[in-house]
């Protein structure tokens, strides 16, 4: 998937009067303020993980990321998951203890702020 279609999906379409239509790449360009794109979904993953990492016990999305959803196991290679993602854009900024800083949100800023900053992203 390009990284303007999945901006086009996080975003969603545009309503002019009674009609909608997709946004163009440049509507897309100004509305992450000209960020790399590539950059701006990273940075997007992480503060998604936090948020999930705050949220209490039971609830969908959480349920999701920490438990096993299927019993056995499939056959052939095992795809990434998401969460595989992150982690590795984590060990790139070389976070240590990530998942401890995620439960406080002012740590959780600062990690994502360094993540917009840094060149490896």
């Amino acid at each position: 998937m390009s990284s303007c279609k999945i901006l086009r999906k996080i975003y969603g379409p545009i309503q002019e009067g009674d009609i909608w239509r997709i946004r163009n790449n440049e509507e897309l360009n100004r509305s992450i303020n000209g960020e790399d794109i590539v950059k701006f979904i990273k940075t997007q993953r992480i503060r998604w993980l936090g948020h999930v990492k705050r949220i209490e016990e039971g609830v969908i999305p959480r349920n999701m990321m920490e438990r096993r959803l299927f019993i056995g196991s499939r056959r052939g290679r095992h795809s990434l998951r998401w969460m595989d993602d992150v982690v590795a854009d984590l060990k790139v900024m070389k976070i240590k203890q990530p998942m401890e800083k995620m439960k406080d949100g002012e740590k959780l800023r600062l990690i994502v702020e360094e993540a917009k900053a840094h060149p490896g992203m």
